[in-house]
């Protein structure tokens, strides 16, 4: 008897998540909601999730932040956006060393201005 599976990764574009500041652009953008799903196949049909993964994307540079399922489920409620927005600023700036974290926030601040 022959027997096929294997995995199957699939990715999805949700819709968008949230506008909020992008470090890496240097501007106020939107940010997407993607889902990736992975699938165990028999003979190329998909058949039983195995993992699921959410995350946001900027809509320019394309920079991606993964989110766990508490955050995951907090995506697309207006109340929670400043809270989803906080954790995406913290998670860009974590690596970053007083010094970077410090002229980025003025960089942020000489944006906003302007605008």
């Amino acid at each position: 008897m022959l027997v096929m599976f294997g995995w199957l990764k699939e990715t999805k574009k949700i819709g968008p998540a949230l506008s909020c500041h992008c470090y890496r652009c240097q501007k106020k953008r939107t940010w997407e909601h993607w889902k990736e799903n992975e699938w165990v196949s028999f003979f190329t049909i998909k058949t039983i999730p195995f993992l699921s993964k959410s995350y946001v994307v900027c809509s320019t540079c394309r920079a991606s932040i993964a989110l766990d399922n508490t955050r995951a489920r907090l995506v697309g409620v207006r109340e929670n956006e400043p809270h989803l927005a906080k954790f995406l600023e913290e998670h860009q700036l974590v690596l970053k060393s007083p010094v970077q974290r410090n002229f980025l926030l003025a960089q942020r601040e000489q944006n906003q201005s302007r605008e």
